[in-house]
């Protein structure tokens, strides 16, 4: 079959992201644990998970910089293993840290870029000029990379990626480090590239997945805990929720007892200079649980206010969390 012919092939009968019972070890310790998801062209899937959850670990998996101890990789339907040349013609990847060469001016190394993505001479300026009015780089494109702040780098690193309209994206935390207003406009460069391509973001920003993102994939300790749509995900756990309370007293004393609750997931708090603390009290479903909140802060001190909020993303997420650590200490 001749190369382009197996080309659209393999397009057709494959998803732009696939991953397959993957896992990764490095000597005797296991980051991930036989991993499996899809992500589909005009998909954008959010990748969430804590730290050391395994996530940079897969996304350079995917890239092609680190190679998977078992299971398949495929990006546009080529196996990162024995094709990863293939593979990395068709993807973005904007890493963590994005790999910069300060000595170069911005214009400069994006036309390295382009150069190493093969784009014919006669056809960079144009796409150039593309990823830099997408980013927003037009005010700094003949500043040296050295000269550039923290968020300039990153909508730098955004558009590396960008250069060549590749069928795959791969981002790392791409709002970090910028202003409210850089992440509104990254967010839109996103969005608008996941129409017809296939996006997978890391993020621990939870509103982040919930404004741009079709799908979300929770993982934690290197294995998957879920993968929906956001809104199916509050859907399958509609019994987690918020109880919010005001108090004063003991604060410590008051905490300490409300997590021995079997119905409390995670517990915050936050005293003001009145001595009155605002705890937050993640909770599962049952009906008894106010009254038994109530109780224990009555106890302690003084009950100012008590409120229950419907379920979020967020206590989703540490549900999910929670319950994947319950099960290793039991294990």
């Amino acid at each position: 079959m001749a190369p382009d012919l197996l080309d659209a092939y393999k397009k057709m009968n494959s998803s732009a992201i696939s991953l397959k019972r993957i896992s990764k070890r490095y000597g005797p310790k296991e980051i991930i644990h036989n991993l499996s998801f899809d992500v589909e062209p005009g998909e954008i899937v959010g990748f969430l998970g804590p730290n050391g959850a395994g996530k940079t670990t897969t996304m350079k998996m995917i890239a092609g910089t680190s190679t998977a101890t078992s299971g398949t990789v495929r990006v546009a339907g080529f196996d990162m293993a024995t094709q990863p040349e293939e593979g990395t013609k068709r993807l973005g990847y904007l890493p963590e840290h994005p790999p910069l060469y300060d000595i170069l001016k911005v214009s400069g190394f994006l036309n390295f870029i382009a150069n190493a993505k093969g784009i014919p001479r006669r056809l960079r300026k144009i796409e150039l000029d593309k990823v830099v009015n997408a980013c927003k780089l037009e005010n700094v494109v003949e500043s040296e990379i050295y000269k550039l702040s923290k968020g300039y780098r990153q909508r730098l690193g955004l558009a590396q990626a960008l250069v060549g309209d590749p069928e795959v994206l791969l981002l790392d935390e791409p709002t970090a480090g910028l202003d409210p207003g850089q992440i509104q406009e990254t967010r839109e460069v996103i969005r608008k590239f996941g129409t017809n391509h296939a996006v997978l973001l890391s993020t621990h920003i939870l509103t982040e997945v919930t404004l741009i993102c079709s799908r979300v994939a929770i993982i934690n300790q290197g294995k998957l805990l879920a993968i929906d749509s956001p809104e199916g995900l509050q859907k399958a756990l509609e019994e987690t929720s918020t109880v919010g309370l005001v108090t004063s007293g003991n604060s410590t004393s008051i905490q300490e007892e409300l997590s021995n609750l079997d119905n409390v997931l995670s517990i915050s708090a936050k005293t003001d200079k009145s001595n009155r603390t605002k705890i937050t009290c993640h909770v599962e479903s049952d009906d008894n649980i106010e009254s038994e909140i109530a109780r224990i802060v009555i106890k302690k001190g003084n009950l100012f206010s008590l409120n229950r909020q419907s379920p979020s993303l967020e206590n989703v997420f540490l549900r999910y969390i929670k319950e994947s650590k319950d099960l290793r200490n039991t294990n």
